[in-house]
């Protein structure tokens, strides 16, 4: 994995992380989901983004916290994973933040559980740690089909 780079951030709580904007980042606020019954806890529902369908995970429920609430001020930020769109719910968007090898560090081990089996390492900035978010083990598990 390429340690340094150009990552979309966003808060969930009171963390501050970040994913690489080359996986195809866009952020939308007020997207209407529609509910899955009987799906994965963390997959709030679907999204329709310009013809298609994107599940939506509530990263808040991912990380072990209440669940986002619904509404016009839901923000998301959607990515491509191979042939699938997903979007992450987060309670608020950062800035594009630019990165060098030099600020990285491996996982803190006291990190919750939670958010530490989802990133890959986290970049020390001057104000607060970048937790590098692993797309791929926040979507795995995940089994809903889409098109």
């Amino acid at each position: 994995m390429n340690r340094s780079g150009a990552y979309a951030t966003f808060y969930v709580g009171n963390l501050f992380f970040g994913i690489p904007i080359a996986i195809g980042v866009e952020v939308t606020k007020g997207q209407e989901v529609t509910p899955v019954p009987l799906g994965p806890k963390e997959v709030a529902g679907f999204f329709n983004l310009r013809g298609h369908i994107v599940t939506a995970i509530d990263m808040r429920v991912r990380l072990g916290l209440e669940a986002s609430a619904e509404g016009p001020d839901v923000v998301s930020i959607f990515f491509q994973d191979q042939e699938s769109l997903f979007a992450l719910m987060v309670d608020r968007v950062g800035d594009f933040t630019q990165v060098t090898e030099a600020t990285f560090e491996e996982t803190p081990s006291n990190l919750d559980p939670n958010a530490r089996d989802l990133i890959v390492g986290v970049h020390k900035l001057a104000d607060k740690l970048l937790l590098i978010l692993d797309t791929q083990k926040i979507v795995s598990g995940i089994s809903l089909v889409q098109h």
